[in-house]
């Protein structure tokens, strides 16, 4: 889906091992192995992930999990902009269970979106506008053996936004009205071991609300874009709570709930399977095809979500792709402001000054 918006130590002996990444400013670090480790005083979130064999490639040692962030702490660069931070693919994973392909990251608490990837660099993609030709940076095969998501949100989900179809009709809708119970009274018995997750945002006003610390990212094979800017095949997946090894079957377990029983008596509990082999084929097509100015998260309706998504981009608490970015800036001066917040709401109340909102994109 796309993210709907609105922000995703290690061991001593690990520490002891550490290597600095970059020059002065810099304060992330790598172990011996190339994988990244927060600095001490760095707040972190735990987030797993478990990467499909089939984005395994031995000829371009393509055998570890990677993460890309270009916002918060320790944040990434792209195409080389500086000496200074972890260019693209970013930066190794921590292996949790090599044979599972599980793997973690102790990423900044700051950080809101990522991309999970293969930890292979495919290189650019460039077609010819006069002769059609295509050329690849490092070859083809590379480029196509580069695997990656599509830009995911890791700060929070909330019921107010909608961030998420999947919880929002959990339980027959009644997954966040059960959490919020849960927050507020004293029977915490619904958000098992995953109290610390839950809150009620008030910075917004979005209500209940849940980080995805200690909880894992599981890839939909059947949720993919090509990108026509860039080539590549961007998959779509979800969070969702990590139980563990079941000790009874020796699977990794996973599921919708917090509480592992409540999950398993309403069927939401599922085993982690690497062998998922998403492997679309399918050619680029034009993003901005039945897209609207102002319609930021792409749902075909404009409402009060949009404008917040605009807000809270504008104070950094949300991050737009690229696309979305166009379709945000309403007045089309080329940046988004709270002028195009404020356009978007007068089309919402149908007061004049809304801009380009509610109107076809056409891209240039």
């Amino acid at each position: 889906m796309t993210k709907k918006l609105i922000s995703m130590l290690l061991s001593i002996a690990m520490v002891l091992s550490v290597a600095v990444v970059g020059i002065s400013g810099v304060y992330a670090a790598i172990d011996n192995d190339d994988r990244y480790v927060p600095s001490e005083e760095t707040a972190t979130k735990r987030l797993y992930f478990v990467m499909p064999e089939s984005w395994k490639n031995e000829k371009f040692g393509a055998d570890s999990a990677g993460i890309f962030w270009w916002n918060g702490s320790d944040a990434c660069v792209f195409n080389g902009e500086s000496s200074q931070a972890a260019p693209w693919p970013g930066y190794k994973m921590q292996v949790y269970d090599a044979d599972a392909n599980i793997f973690y990251i102790d990423i900044p608490s700051d950080v809101p979106n990522i991309i999970f990837n293969n930890c292979l660099n495919g290189g650019e993609r460039e077609k010819d506008a006069e002769t059609g030709k295509v050329t690849f940076e490092f070859g083809e095969e590379q480029f196509k053996a580069a695997m990656q998501t599509k830009d995911m949100f890791c700060d929070y989900y909330s019921a107010y936004q909608g961030d998420s179809t999947y919880y929002d009709e959990l339980l027959d809708g009644e997954f966040w009205a059960k959490a919020q119970e849960a927050v507020e009274g004293n029977d915490k018995t619904f958000l098992g071991n995953f109290k610390d997750n839950f809150f009620i945002d008030t910075d917004f006003d979005l209500g209940i609300s849940m980080t995805f610390d200690n909880m894992i990212f599981v890839i939909n094979p059947n949720d993919f874009d090509v990108s026509a800017l860039s080539g590549k095949v961007l998959y779509g997946g979800e969070f969702y709570f990590f139980y563990g090894k079941n000790e009874e079957t020796g699977k990794y377990e996973y599921g919708g709930l917090p509480n592992y029983d409540m999950a398993k008596e309403n069927g939401v509990v599922s085993v982690l399977d690497k062998s998922v082999f998403p492997n679309p084929s399918v050619q680029p097509t034009d993003p901005f095809n039945d897209m609207i100015y102002g319609d930021v998260n792409n749902d075909g309706l404009i409402t009060i979500v949009d404008a917040t998504i605009v807000q809270k981009y504008i104070v950094n608490k949300a991050q737009l792709d690229n696309v979305n970015q166009k379709l945000a800036d309403v007045d089309v001066d080329g940046v988004i402001t709270v002028k195009d917040a404020t356009a978007v709401q007068k089309y919402i109340v149908n007061v004049d000054g809304y801009g380009k909102t509610g109107e076809k994109f056409a891209a240039a």
